[in-house]
């Protein structure tokens, strides 16, 4: 299952999808020599012969899908093509209340890659779009699910309230934990997995979530704090795929629908609880006392039950199964 990665940037310099297009669709020459690394062997390609709109959050949203694929080579091997790595990927230019922004499949390089695209050699021309994803936040949509609270409501006619059916996984500066956060019920390794990670952990720094929205009834998407926004097209459930939506329409509809709608939502709901008093730093030690002692509660039910009932430890033995280290006569 492959999962893309995006980021998104904004332009300062021009606002028209027919620039845009003429910039990308022009030739880019090779670059040769030079002491900083080298782009070659360019190839940029158009998926919509027309651009395309969507109405999103109140707006109508006009956009496009271009792939893209070029040659970067280190300045200490320009002259060896063999050590070249080739790059490839998306780009999503679309226009938005009059101001031109671009969702690229990459993180690493992502501004040096559209500059080239666009051939801009300013300062200040092409800018992240900075992402307010932070470890508090991450823990708040942890707390929603966990505590069953799981349905955000917008605050807005143009949108939609949205699920979270699930924390699939969540990471930091320990270790991946894999064990999912569910919005039904609290399994005894639900508890442990989410006390041990948010006690052992000193920075939340990305989260997996199933979100539930409109028409869409399952977008996998994963949220860092590097204000990177990652999804896969193999998880998703929902009306686009019903329309029989090519790839890049796929695509783009969720990107732009995560980026434009669910996030807003998300981020707006997590400021109004901290401006109400409903989330903050007394409330998260709250929520992780709530949790440890949810955690005590079914660790002494199960001791009971198991002093009780002592048959359920009893394990088949099966006299032909050897252990490490022994040898059949």
């Amino acid at each position: 299952m492959q999962t893309i990665t995006t980021t998104r940037w904004i332009d300062e310099k021009n606002s028209d999808l027919a620039f845009v297009e003429s910039q990308l669709l022009a030739s880019h020459p090779d670059e040769t020599g030079g002491s900083s690394t080298s782009y070659i062997n360019w190839n940029i390609q158009k998926e919509f012969d027309k651009d395309k709109q969507i109405t999103l959050n109140g707006k109508t949203i006009e956009y496009n899908f271009y792939t893209y694929s070029v040659d970067q080579i280190s300045s200490s091997m320009q002259a060896d093509e063999d050590m070249a790595i080739k790059k490839t990927g998306f780009i999503i230019p679309y226009i938005s209340s009059g101001r031109l922004r671009y969702i690229i499949s990459r993180n690493s390089g992502a501004q040096t890659i559209l500059r080239k695209m666009l051939f801009y050699s300013g300062k200040g021309e092409i800018v992240k779009n900075e992402l307010p994803l932070t470890g508090d936040f991450f823990i708040w949509l942890i707390h929603k699910v966990y505590s069953g609270n799981n349905t955000i409501e917008s605050e807005s006619d143009s949108l939609a309230d949205l699920t979270i059916d699930y924390v699939r996984g969540f990471k930091g500066n320990t270790e991946d934990m894999l064990t999912r956060v569910s919005a039904v019920g609290e399994s005894v390794m639900n508890i442990i997995s989410t006390l041990s990670f948010l006690l052992e952990s000193q920075n939340l720094n990305q989260i997996t979530l199933d979100i539930a929205y409109r028409e869409h009834s399952n977008i996998e998407v994963t949220l860092s704090n590097r204000n990177t926004v990652a999804t896969t097209e193999e998880r998703y459930l929902g009306a686009l795929i019903s329309e029989g939506c090519s790839a890049p329409e796929l695509i783009s509809t969720i990107l732009l629908t995560l980026y434009i709608e669910v996030l807003p939502i998300l981020i707006q709901s997590y400021q109004s609880e901290i401006d109400s008093n409903l989330w903050g730093q007394g409330k998260c030690v709250d929520f992780l006392k709530q949790v440890a002692n949810d955690l005590s509660e079914k660790v002494t039910r199960r001791v009971e039950d198991l002093e009780q009932r002592p048959e359920q430890l009893k394990m088949p033995f099966d006299g032909n199964v050897l252990l490490d280290g022994d040898s059949q006569s």
